[in-house]
């Protein structure tokens, strides 16, 4: 007869080492899920505020752009309220930029102060509205003392006009072409109460043909050259 009060059939040793084994993954389970559970919080917390109705992008970057060669003008474009409905942030700006040189530059900015579905892949929304990706590719930049890797992506829309896009992600006071990267850097920054705002920037512009991705890309960097300070030193949120 066993004299283990915990469990008759078994000797007091076994009962022992069972209980610490019982304690370890517990331990174990602990450690994994609390991260998880801490994350899961972040998010809904964040994604459950009020969507931020505001003009912080539109106000950081001049619809008047002026260098020592020439100055570009723009006008203002909108999105629609069903479009605006999925990105749920409608604080973003998107113009189209003109010098009067050459074709026009689109610029489209959408910043979010705390919901990281106010940026998406550029890729998959252009995929989704019937065009085509012919070619992508990431190029360094430096723009005023900032380095950047931008992402291009030549499309054909359904009209089989090539276009160029050219984009990166913003994170606090971080830029990169990668959406994943971001996202993760928008959560991490949230969890250590840093700056988790972010901004998909994005420029755009035709192309004469399959073959024109090279003036096309010198097109998008006149303007990227004199747009990109403001979005470096404007875009931030208010103390």
């Amino acid at each position: 007869m066993s004299d283990n009060p915990l469990n008759p059939s078994l000797p007091p040793a076994q009962d022992a080492a069972t209980l610490a084994a019982l304690k370890r993954r517990t331990v174990i389970l602990l450690a994994l899920v609390a991260p998880a559970v801490a994350l899961t919080v972040l998010l809904v917390v964040t994604q459950s505020r009020a969507t931020r109705v505001a003009d912080l992008a539109d106000k950081a970057i001049p619809t008047l752009l002026i260098n020592a060669d020439h100055t570009w003008t723009s006008t203002s474009m909108t999105f629609s309220d069903a479009e605006l409905d999925v990105l749920e942030t409608r604080d973003y700006v998107y113009r189209s930029y003109t010098d009067g040189k050459g074709p026009p530059v689109d610029l489209c900015v959408i910043f979010s102060e705390d919901n990281r579905k106010g940026t998406h892949p550029p890729d998959v929304c252009l995929e989704a509205s019937g065009a085509r990706i012919v070619s992508r590719q990431d190029r360094p930049v430096v723009v005023s003392g900032t380095p950047l890797t931008m992402r291009d992506v030549v499309v054909i829309t359904p009209s089989n006009q090539y276009m160029l896009f050219s984009y990166i992600y913003m994170c606090g006071g971080t830029f990169t072409p990668s959406y994943y990267q971001q996202q993760v850097q928008i959560v991490w920054n949230g969890l250590t109460r840093q700056n988790a705002s972010g901004a998909l920037i994005r420029y755009s512009t035709p192309m004469a043909n399959s073959s024109d991705a090279p003036r096309a890309r010198a097109r998008l960097d006149e303007l990227l050259t004199v747009s990109f300070p403001h979005i470096r030193d404007d875009l931030v949120l208010p103390r």
